[in-house]
């Protein structure tokens, strides 16, 4: 058994820290998992609760919350803040044997290089953000790149779209492995609604490149059409609640009465169960797209943005719809034509779980992370 120290800055409940508690409440007797967290949270508590080893070392909330294209003086003072925070993890990676380390996030990538060298261990870093503009400002996607050439001894990343955009030479260990379905997925797709309601479902954390705002405008395409109804499943996590705001004003302003902000819903797949559409918005680079594969899995079709992750899990025409992303018009045009055609949505979301289980599923996953760590600590 590999014994891994699993570090992550954030235990909140988001997208990459749904995916390492996939895979660690997943990966049975390969691995003996040490969870490093920089706060309590959503994720502690779970990971706890499932009987996995969880130490939270605190991090200066300042720092632990600090944007990451901040470059404003304070970078200096949050950077020290960092380095000294990761030397302070070094003693109890020492103490407690780990093989290895992973990181799960970028500003754990960070303070965990400081502690892994300082304790003599194999690091991994676990890419799960687009580097590159306009997600992240060009000087800090630079910095990024350069460091993950030379700082750990491998990386993963959940996309070949991550992957690429890392630019690593082909000496790098690297794996992509994607964030996948852990529940049981079944062969027949819900029953959906039957003509009188056309519920079309987004879901993810509210973040202007979220781009939730694209599906309000769209919605205005549909005032007049008392069938169709628009569910927003998510809430602000890193300080966005301005774009909470934002969407509330817009959804005012425009009279949509046809739209709900459901706020955070723990039972995410009850809620596809009652939709017909699942849309994803993003207008930058997705680096993943978890929420597609659950819509799938949940015999959804899928409108996604044609940018980044979403490319390598919706096949268009056959699980949904690829589009360009940030165009209303073009995304309003695209629910309609799912509207319309009801025969030939059941036949993507059938289709979409046939394409869970042949690419999605967590069993791969974790195989493959297994035996990538096995590869990797062969030649350290």
């Amino acid at each position: 058994m590999i014994k891994v120290a699993y570090i992550d800055h954030t235990a909140k409940w988001s997208g990459g820290e749904v995916a390492l508690f996939n895979i660690l409440t997943n990966v049975g007797d390969h691995v003996e998992p040490l969870v490093i967290l920089a706060e309590e949270g959503t994720l502690a508590d779970r990971l706890r609760e499932r009987g996995i080893d969880v130490r939270v070392v605190p991090l200066d909330e300042r720092v632990r919350t600090r944007g990451r294209n901040a470059l404003s003086p304070g970078i200096a003072g949050a950077a020290l803040k960092l380095f000294n925070y990761g030397r302070k993890l070094a003693p109890l990676l020492r103490e407690e044997k780990v093989a290895c380390v992973h990181t799960n996030s970028l500003k754990s990538a960070l303070y965990g290089t400081i502690a892994a060298k300082k304790a003599g261990v194999p690091l991994v870093w676990h890419i799960r953000d687009h580097i590159g503009p306009p997600y992240l400002k060009p000087i800090v996607a630079k910095s990024i790149r350069f460091m993950s050439r030379s700082l750990p001894n491998g990386v993963i990343a959940n996309s070949n779209s991550t992957l690429n955009a890392l630019e690593l030479p082909k000496s790098k260990k690297t794996l992509v492995v994607y964030s996948a379905f852990a529940k049981a997925i079944s062969d027949q797709q819900q029953t959906r609604s039957t003509g009188q309601s056309f519920n079309v479902l987004l879901v993810g954390r509210l973040a202007h490149w979220k781009g939730q705002h694209v599906l309000l405008e769209a919605a205005k395409s549909f005032k007049e059409d008392p069938r169709v109804n628009f569910w927003l499943a998510g809430d602000a996590l890193f300080g966005e609640e301005a774009y909470k705001d934002q969407l509330l004003d817009q959804m005012q302003a425009s009279g949509l009465k046809n739209v709900s902000m459901l706020g955070h819903v723990d039972d995410v797949q009850s809620l596809m169960a009652s939709a017909d559409l699942l849309v994803h918005t993003s207008i930058t680079p997705e680096p993943f797209g978890q929420v597609i594969v659950e819509g799938m899995a949940a015999g959804l079709p899928v409108i996604a943005s044609n940018e980044g992750g979403p490319v390598e899990i919706v096949v268009p025409g056959q699980t949904g719809m690829l589009i360009e992303p940030g165009k209303p018009d073009i995304l309003a045009e695209a629910i309609r034509w799912m509207l319309e055609h009801p025969e030939e949505r059941e036949r993507m979301g059938q289709k979409g779980i046939q394409r869970v289980k042949e690419r999605f599923v967590i069993e791969n996953t974790v195989k493959d992370i297994v035996e990538y760590y096995q590869g990797l600590l062969s030649t350290v």
